[in-house]
């Protein structure tokens, strides 16, 4: 399976268009593989990685609970209703503290 524009997925043209669409709007963004148990990340544009100081590279197959920019004062109850949002199938809105690479 060939990596293109930092997919770490099998081609989609669902992912593909939610990559145009977004990636132009000034907006940053992971897009995760909710098929798989541990939900790790396939796709982050170009802002995310400026946003966090991580590359592409590295945020590639890092779970998307995002556990890598947690810091001391991330809060648990923040992160736990990540882990359950990520785990059901409606839309919801949580603010969480997450820290920079460095």
């Amino acid at each position: 399976m060939p990596v293109r524009r930092g997919h770490v997925a099998p081609p989609n043209i669902f992912i593909d268009t939610i990559i145009r669409k977004f990636d132009g709007q000034n907006r940053k963004f992971v897009i995760a593989n909710a098929q798989v148990e541990t939900v790790p990340i396939i796709f982050c544009n170009d802002g995310f990685c400026e946003l966090t100081g991580y590359s592409r590279a590295e945020v590639m197959q890092k779970s998307s609970l995002c556990d890598f920019l947690h810091g001391p004062l991330t809060s648990s109850y923040a992160i736990t209703q990540i882990k359950d949002f990520l785990q059901g199938s409606e839309e919801n809105q949580v603010e969480i503290l997450y820290y920079k690479k460095d």
